[in-house]
This record gives C-alpha cells, structure tokens and sequence, in this order.
C-alpha cells in the first residue's frame, strides 16, 4: 500500500484541535479554580492522546516499509520532529520564565535536558507537560528501529503481526501487574518502581500503537481487520485495568472511531480543507500551544471575560502553530534531514 490515506491527516487535525480545546478548558479550570469558569467542558478532548497513538502506528509502519535501511527511518524521524520541538521549547522556556507561569519551574539544568525529548526516559521533568507524548512516541520509533536492524529492512505483515502480538501480550501483563498500584491513583503519585515498569513496556500505550499499524496491513489485506479491532480494545482494557472503566469505555469509543474511519474507503468530511489544514500543522500546534496559551488566558480574560478570551486565545495558538510549521517543519526540516544524510554517508562510507 502506497497511496496517501489522506483522512488520517483530517483525524490529525481533530485529535489536535481536541487536545488544544481541553486545555483551554477543563484544563484551565482545573489548574486555575479561582478563574471565571468554562464556557463549556472539552475535558474529552484529552483522548485525542490515544487518537495520535494510534495515527502514529499507522503511519509509522508505513514509513518503515519504505526504508531501505535502518538509518534511512532514524534520519525520517529525527529530521521531521527535532527542528520544531527545539523552536517550541525555546519559545516556551522563554515565555514560562518571563511570564512567569505556575507549574513550569524545574530549575534549569531540567530545562536544559529537555532539548532531548526523550527526558520522561529519564524521569526529568518536562517544561511544557505536553511533551510526556514525544518520549513515548520516540520510544515506539526506537522499538521500530531495532526491528528494521532484527529483519534487515523486511518489517513484512507476518514479522508485525508477531511483533504486535508479543508487545501486547507483555505490555497487558504488566497493566495487570501494576493494577493495584496504580488504578485510581494520579500518574505522577504512582511508586517510582512501578511508573519505570509501565514505562518502559508501554504498558498503556502498546496496545494503540499496534492496533494503528494492523490497521495499515488490513488496508491491504483484510484478514487484519479482526485482529486490529480486538487489539485496539485491548487498549481500553489497558486503561480500565491502569484507571477505570470509565476511562477504558471513552478509550474503546475512540478506538472505534479510529476504525471506523479507517475501514471506509474515504471519509469525504475529513478532506474538508480546514480539517486537512490543521491536520498538517497538528504537529506543531500540539507542541506549542499550552505555556502560549495560559499567558494568553491570563491575559485576556480580565480584559474580555472566559468566552471571548478562548475564542482569542485559540486563534493566537493556531498562528503560533502555523508560524512553527513553517520554520521548523517545512525549512529547517529539510536542512537538519540533509545534515543528517550527510552524516549517514560519512558513516556508511566507513
């Protein structure tokens, strides 16, 4: 399978805008009690996470089929997602210090490791608490990688469909494992040794990952549909064990709208030009719309109450976005990804 599936670019774009609406809401709320409270609760907006999760194993496995070698999918990975983050948490360690915003204090030698973004590996502190994503985004690239390296570039649907089924199986033993210590419990109370396990299998977040590139094998086969609907719910067993079932019941709804959408041929509502839009600056209004965004409210509400204030504050981070996207994605992007080609043909010529 070749083709662009151009509606993941469209979920994109509402996981993003979702992400971005509960922040400026529940979010808000819950950080703030003493503002004017919400217009209206876009709490759900949160599970546009596991929507992402999910987009990423498609499009991921994709990617790595293409790869010729396995250093062709490292410098794919680096040269796409490194040149914005450092832009967006530049401008956020800039903004959190000057403005200075709650929550955001970690002393600057944990400012400084987060220009490797995989700093949660590390139990680090991040700036921005969006970035706890990229370092499990960046964990599920290292697990791609070393299966690239295992099969020399032949990730065929066979090696994935048993790489899928180990991970899940290992990652749902330690969600049971770590039930009793961590279900009703905040992520950030749970005992050390326990976080480290869930972390470092993905206990959680497995089950998403593989349900999105079974996905992409059953767009072209469809013997995987079956297998790609039942791992996905895996994933909201995973969050009811973790959590509870209220949890695993939005997580199901949301795995099932990913399905939904990626079972159909062609979903016309997500090509709709705005949808496509924000799908290709997702990215970047992820990565940079929160510390921006809390200035912002502080800001304006005073000056034009809660609802004109999120309206405001929504389109100032959709221009942060579009203006990150531009630099860091689209121009400095393909320059990082020529300096790393470079840096590979020194290498290989070795």
């Amino acid at each position: 399978m070749t083709e662009r599936f151009r509606e993941l670019d469209g979920l994109r774009g509402l996981a993003a805008v979702a992400v971005v609406l509960s922040h400026l809401t529940t979010g808000y709320d819950s950080k703030y009690p003493d503002a004017p409270r919400t217009p209206f609760d876009a709490g759900w907006g949160a599970y546009g996470v596991q929507l992402f999760f999910m987009i990423s194993g498609f499009v991921i496995l994709m990617t790595a089929q293409r790869a010729r070698r396995p250093s062709d999918f490292v410098v794919s990975r680096l040269s796409r997602l490194y040149p914005a983050y450092w832009i967006a948490l530049t401008m956020s360690i800039i903004l959190s210090v000057a403005f200075a915003v709650p929550h955001t204090d970690i002393g600057w030698t944990n400012r400084l490791l987060n220009y490797v973004m995989v700093q949660r590996w590390f139990l680090v502190p991040n700036v921005d608490e969006v970035y706890w994503t990229l370092a499990i985004e960046m964990q599920f690239y290292v697990l791609m990688f070393l299966l690239l390296v295992a099969t020399r570039c032949r990730v065929t649907p066979r090696v994935v469909a048993w790489a899928s089924g180990v991970w899940v199986a290992v990652a749902l033993a330690v969600a049971v494992w770590a039930g009793p210590a961590s279900r009703g419990i905040n992520p950030q109370y749970v005992d050390t040794p326990v976080k480290v396990v869930l972390n470092v299998v993905l206990a959680e977040w497995a089950p998403l990952f593989a349900a999105g590139m079974l996905a992409y094998l059953a767009r072209s086969d469809r013997r995987f549909w079956l297998p790609a609907v039942g791992t996905g719910l895996l994933g909201a067993l995973a969050a009811g064990i973790l959590h509870d079932w209220a949890q695993a019941a939005i997580v199901a709804g949301v795995v099932l709208g990913f399905f939904a959408v990626a079972s159909r041929r062609t979903t016309p509502v997500l090509l709709l030009p705005p949808l496509q839009w924000y799908g290709k600056i997702s990215y970047s209004l992820y990565i940079g719309h929160l510390i921006p965004s809390t200035i912002a409210m502080h800001l304006l509400i005073p000056l034009v109450g809660r609802w004109a204030a999120t309206g405001i504050t929504f389109v100032v981070v959709t221009l942060i976005a579009w203006g990150l996207h531009r630099l860091g994605e689209d121009y400095l992007s393909r320059r990082f990804k020529n300096v790393l080609k470079g840096w590979q043909k020194t290498v290989t010529a070795r």
